[in-house]
């Protein structure tokens, strides 16, 4: 990957999140993170034990800073810049965002599988810049992963800002990556070409999901799809437990010819497909004439 200068610019891919290269040095660059925590709150204890990387990397911290659970700085209303929250339905929590574009990359995060905990605004880094100016950098999140992948602390900017102020982001930049070698982390930058362009299919189907995705509340979602006393969730499962694969628009056929209950349904249907208890292609644009099917 080519070094990171005003006219090149450092990317990651979407699910791989490349780390960021550089061929410059900077000396004299010092570190620092205050308290927070990178964890879920329906994490079982042996879980979080045995799973938390971000809690044993910054150990060496402070006792205070182990469990990293706060992020290190707050995010306020700007004057040209969208900020706001969105409800983590993951996590159980609101997450904050200084962009659309941060607000964009939080949906891809709520619906990769392989994403066990994310956090935005996780530390602190301070450094010495190439004037000899003492300077503070908040990475934007910080990612933890299932499978065992080593997290992820990311930077979330456009392409724009990326030529524009290139040099300024380069020390800031490899500021990160010296933290992230040190701790055990690896610092990837992400643009709204990965967000906007490259999964923009994805992106609006999650969007266009997460508003069925919590409508129910009285659901163990652990053991059954279906709220109490529904029973027209029941009757489009037993529809499915007789298809392989199916359209959404056959599978109301399949159930009904009433047009009103066929309207009702479909609401039900994106319900079951936001929640996994339904799976369909995501890469595609969902549809009536999406296929859908039982894990």
């Amino acid at each position: 990957m080519p070094a990171f200068h005003p006219e090149t610019k450092p990317r990651c891919e979407p699910v791989k999140f490349h780390p960021v290269a550089d061929n410059r040095h900077l000396s004299n660059i010092k570190y620092n993170a205050k308290k927070g925590q990178l964890n879920s709150q329906n994490s079982t204890q042996d879980d979080a034990k045995n799973s938390c990387q971000v809690t044993r990397d910054r150990r060496d911290f402070t006792e205070d800073d182990a469990n990293f659970r706060k992020r290190v700085r707050e995010i306020t209303a700007k004057r040209f810049s969208l900020t706001g929250v969105v409800n983590s339905k993951r996590l159980r929590t609101t997450i904050q965002f200084e962009s659309s574009l941060e607000r964009d990359f939080i949906y891809l995060l709520e619906y990769e599988d392989n994403v066990k905990y994310y956090l935005e605004q996780p530390l602190e880094i301070k450094y010495v810049d190439s004037q000899g100016n003492n300077r503070r950098y908040y990475p934007d999140f910080l990612i933890e992963y299932f499978d065992g992948q080593i997290p992820r602390l990311v930077e979330i900017k456009y392409e724009s800002t990326l030529i524009s102020k290139g040099a300024e982001l380069h020390e800031k930049f490899h500021a990160a990556k010296l933290f992230c070698e040190k701790k055990g982390f690896e610092f990837c930058v992400i643009t709204d070409l990965q967000i906007r362009s490259e999964r923009l299919i994805e992106l609006n189907n999650y969007k266009f999901l997460d508003r069925y995705k919590n409508f129910f509340c009285n659901i163990n979602k652990e053991k059954s799809a279906f709220p109490e006393f529904n029973t027209d969730l029941q009757l489009l499962f037993s529809e499915m437990e007789k298809q392989k694969k199916i359209t959404v628009k056959n599978l109301l056929d399949e159930i009904t010819d009433d047009k009103e209950k066929q309207a009702e349904l479909i609401f039900l249907t994106w319900y079951m497909v936001s929640n996994n208890f339904l799976y369909t292609n995501l890469k595609e644009k969902l549809t009536l004439k999406s296929l859908v099917w039982l894990p």
